[in-house]
């Protein structure tokens, strides 16, 4: 049996039809942005298999991978639980985040090069592409963290690249349940594409406030989020109180 659940051999277009592996990732993914796995909840292998149906294996593999991507913590003492935060952890958080990621604009408004600037106006494009898209919730998402990433290295500072990629991925559960719940596509567009005009214009100072207001706006779109999925997990009863 292949790490994926397939049979060895077996072929599947990898563009069409998801593995066993990338499937339960897919849903297990879903089961915590969705909040039918609450944070704090522990993830008990043999529980979580047979809920999703599938074997040992593949479900690894999934919470490996979400581990990565700091929606799962490994527990010292074996298994896996969803990551949990409150707003109290959000705040400070994003509070990291907007000191950087305004001291990054900033400083990107001055150093960056001209392959930077395109870089930002090719991503910015792709964003406006998505706009309006459900289905492409997930593009959003990952073409709004990559903004930040490229403002990051345009400063040509390591360090403050390293900073802005950490705290983003301490946040990642966070601003994927903004993206996800919040009906807000058009304000968030229009604060990356201010950002990135005035990093282009070469401004530090508006540069600097656009990313400011941008994190802030991000703060209270996720907290309102956070409370909108606690009312959410107050009213999916668990599967082992259904059963």
């Amino acid at each position: 049996m292949a790490d994926d659940g397939t049979e060895s051999g077996e072929s599947f277009d990898a563009d069409t039809t998801p593995t066993l592996g990338e499937q339960t990732y897919e849903d297990l993914k879903a089961m915590i942005l969705m909040g039918e796995l609450r944070p704090g909840e522990r993830l008990a292998e043999a529980e979580m298999a047979q809920r999703l149906g599938v074997s040992r294996t593949p479900l690894r593999h999934a919470l490996s991978r979400l581990a990565q991507e700091k929606l799962v913590t490994k527990r010292t003492q074996g298994g896996y639980v969803v990551v949990s935060f409150d707003s109290a952890a959000i705040r400070d958080l994003v509070g990291l985040r907007e000191a950087l990621d305004v001291h990054a604009a900033r400083v990107a408004a001055e150093m960056a090069s001209e392959e930077d600037l395109a870089r930002l106006r090719e991503c910015l494009a792709k964003l406006e592409s998505v706009a309006n898209k459900e289905e492409e919730i997930a593009t959003e998402f990952h073409l709004g963290l990559h903004i930040h990433v490229i403002i990051a290295e345009a400063t040509g500072n390591q360090a403050l690249l390293d900073a802005v990629k950490q705290v983003y991925e301490r946040l990642q559960l966070a601003i994927w349940l903004e993206v996800s719940w919040m009906d807000r596509w058009i304000d968030r567009f229009s604060e990356h594409r201010q950002i990135v005009e005035a990093i282009c214009s070469r401004d530090p100072e508006r540069s600097g406030e656009a990313a400011r207001f941008h994190v802030q706006r991000s703060l209270q779109n996720m907290l309102r989020v956070l409370q909108m999925r606690e009312r959410r997990a107050g009213a999916i009863p668990s599967k082992r109180n259904a059963r």
